[in-house]
């Protein structure tokens, strides 16, 4: 993997690490969270359970990920492209759960999204990469 791939691979999986820990600390704490009525038509009652999943997951597996990418970890790419996902995932659940209001939640899982999407096409360019350097080192 380049170096410009690895960088921004870092940047981006560590502003979504910081982000979603403090995100996820604040719907748990209730300091940063949207009005409960929006949970209304949902199977949440409290923010507890999505504030586990942005912190937990998605903070935990973007810091996983920003050490493995730091310390050029070998696999780091699959835990990459899981981390995308996972907030990928967690924005369209967002969406199903509360709808998307407008103004700054809106902007906000639209970022999120794009995120994970520009994590997804850097690692897999950077995989691309990894496999056609290995292919070419064989022959």
């Amino acid at each position: 993997m380049t170096n410009p791939l690895r960088v921004t691979l870092i940047i981006l999986n560590a502003f979504l690490a910081v982000t979603a820990i403090a995100g996820g600390i604040g719907l748990i704490s209730g300091t940063n969270a949207p009005p409960t009525e929006l949970l209304y038509h949902s199977p949440f009652r409290s923010y507890l359970v999505p504030g586990l999943a942005l912190l937990v997951v998605v903070g935990g597996c973007a810091s996983v990920v920003t050490i493995m990418l730091i310390r050029h970890h070998r696999y780091a790419l699959p835990p990459t492209l899981a981390t995308a996902a996972a907030i990928i995932i967690f924005e369209a659940v967002e969406v199903a759960a509360i709808g998307s209001p407008e103004g700054i939640a809106r902007n906000l899982q639209l970022f999120y999204v794009a995120i994970g999407c520009a994590i997804c096409v850097i690692a897999l360019t950077a995989r691309r990469q990894v496999r056609e350097k290995r292919d070419y080192q064989s022959s």
